[in-house]
């Protein structure tokens, strides 16, 4: 079953300084349950304004979606039920405890008042928030207001997540327990939605992606795949002594030598090393990046 289904959707805004804005132009993508899916592309992309559409916040000037096969825009409370949202921008309700907060956000999910108490604790341990549980929002820091967000998105253990730029502004420290808990939710059966345009995130946690560019999805796809085509088709190598015969079509670049590869990785990989041995200092074929895949793809 796909946990997210988006069919040619659109959105337009009437603006009238500008006229017509559209900020999707016909965008479709699935997700499959189980999956970490990447919704990238750089800031203004048109990311935060898709998730608002899948979440029900905005609704579609045409196309449809659908959440584990329960339509946004027809069937919105039963959707929204199956999910969980970290927003990008932090909205709480400063004046009120953490545990007020969770207690609320469990309630309104329908967690059971008897469940509610260790679910809060669970949820709080989780993100290193037990000692800020009976503090009011307004007094905690940034950072702390950023696993709060998270918090109340997870309270009521949701079939899918979705996290927009959960990790925008964050230090190291909580970008790491980010995806920790984004890892383990998963592998506990959550699908989760990740936009980012961090793209090494991305790199670290998702296996397919969708990249958008001004509305419009310029690539998607499983990662590797994607990598795999906008890779240099070479084995790279460095050798302790360069003054030797050769194997047929290697040139060299700089200190390096590059060997192309014309039938399979691993085989060609075999070759240089059965040829050169004891010789090689290094070998490698490194996979493109995606910041080089994106940066070829909106060259133009």
């Amino acid at each position: 079953m796909f946990a997210l289904e988006v069919n040619h959707i659109v959105k337009t805004f009437n603006d009238k300084k500008k006229n017509i804005v559209i900020a999707d132009d016909d965008v479709s993508l699935t997700v499959e349950e189980g999956k970490i899916y990447g919704l990238l592309g750089p800031n203004g992309a048109g990311k935060s304004t898709l998730i608002s559409l899948i979440s029900g916040i905005l609704t579609p000037t045409s196309g449809t979606i659908s959440v584990f096969g329960t339509d946004i825009v027809s069937q919105t409370v039963e959707a929204k039920k199956m999910m969980g949202i970290v927003p990008q921008e932090i909205v709480t309700e400063l004046a009120f405890t953490v545990d007020e907060i969770l207690h609320y956000m469990g309630g309104m999910y329908g967690v059971p008042l008897e469940e509610r108490k260790d679910r809060i604790g669970e949820v709080l341990r989780d993100l290193d928030l037990e000692e800020k549980r009976y503090e009011k929002a307004r007094s905690l820091s940034g950072g702390m207001k950023r696993r709060l967000m998270v918090a109340k998105a997870i309270m009521h253990k949701p079939r899918f997540l979705i996290l927009d730029e959960p990790t925008s502004g964050v230090d190291v420290a909580l970008r790491q327990k980010i995806w920790e808990l984004v890892r383990r939710m998963n592998k506990e059966g959550t699908t989760i939605l990740f936009t980012t345009h961090y793209l090494e995130e991305a790199e670290q946690l998702c296996e397919e992606i969708t990249l958008i560019h001004h509305g419009r999805v310029i690539k998607q796809g499983r990662l590797s795949d994607i990598q795999k085509e906008f890779s240099e088709n070479v084995v790279t190598f460095e050798l302790f002594r360069p003054d030797v015969t050769h194997l047929p079509h290697v040139s060299k670049q700089g200190i390096e030598f590059h060997y192309p590869i014309t039938t399979h990785l691993d085989q060609n990989m075999s070759e240089v090393i059965q040829h050169y041995g004891d010789n090689l200092r290094s070998v490698k074929s490194e996979a493109a990046s995606l910041e080089q895949i994106f940066l070829k793809l909106t060259a133009n």
